[in-house]
C-alpha cells in the first residue's frame, strides 16, 4: 500500500489548522473568563477589607461600566431598527447580487432579506421624524 506523501499533507493541514484554530478560539475564551473571575475576586476581597477597616468603600468599576454603557445606549430604541435595516439589507444584496455565483436559488432569498432590511430602515425614518432629537439628560424616553 503505497501512500503518495503529497495527498497525506493535502488531508493533514486542513485538519490541522481547523483543529488548532477552534482551540484557539477554546483557549482564549477559558482565559477571559478567568481573568474576569479574578478581577471580581479581587474587588470582593478589596470591598470587604474596606468595610472591615471602616474605611470608604472605593468606587465600583462595574457601576462606572453599566453607566457607560448607557450613555452610548442614550441614542434610544430607535437606532437599533437602523442597526437591523442595514444588516438585512447588506446582506439581502451580497446574496442577490451573488446569485450568480451560488446559483439562483438564493438571488430569491437575498431580495425577500433586502426588502426587510428596507423595512427596517422606512421605519426608523419614520420613527426619528415621530420622536424628535434625543432628551439632553441622556436617560430613557418617555
Amino acid at each position: 500500500m503505497d501512500v503518495d506523501f503529497n495527498s497525506a499533507i493535502g488531508v493533514l493541514v486542513p485538519l490541522v489548522s481547523v483543529t488548532l484554530g477552534i482551540g484557539m478560539i477554546i483557549v482564549s475564551i477559558l482565559v477571559k473568563h478567568r481573568r474576569q473571575m479574578q478581577e471580581l475576586d479581587n474587588r470582593h476581597k478589596e470591598r470587604m477589607a474596606a468595610i472591615e477597616k471602616g474605611l470608604d468603600l472605593p468606587p465600583d468599576p462595574l457601576t462606572e461600566q453599566v453607566k457607560a454603557v448607557r450613555r452610548l445606549d442614550s441614542s434610544g430604541p430607535g437606532s437599533r431598527y437602523l442597526l437591523r435595516g442595514l444588516i438585512w439589507l447588506g446582506v439581502g444584496l451580497a446574496l442577490a447580487l451573488s446569485g450568480n455565483f451560488m446559483g439562483s436559488g438564493y438571488r430569491a432569498y437575498g431580495w425577500i432579506a433586502v426588502a426587510v432590511g428596507a423595512a427596517y430602515l422606512i421605519y426608523y425614518a419614520l420613527e426619528g421624524r415621530r420622536e424628535g432629537p434625543p432628551p439632553e439628560g441622556g436617560g430613557p424616553r418617555t
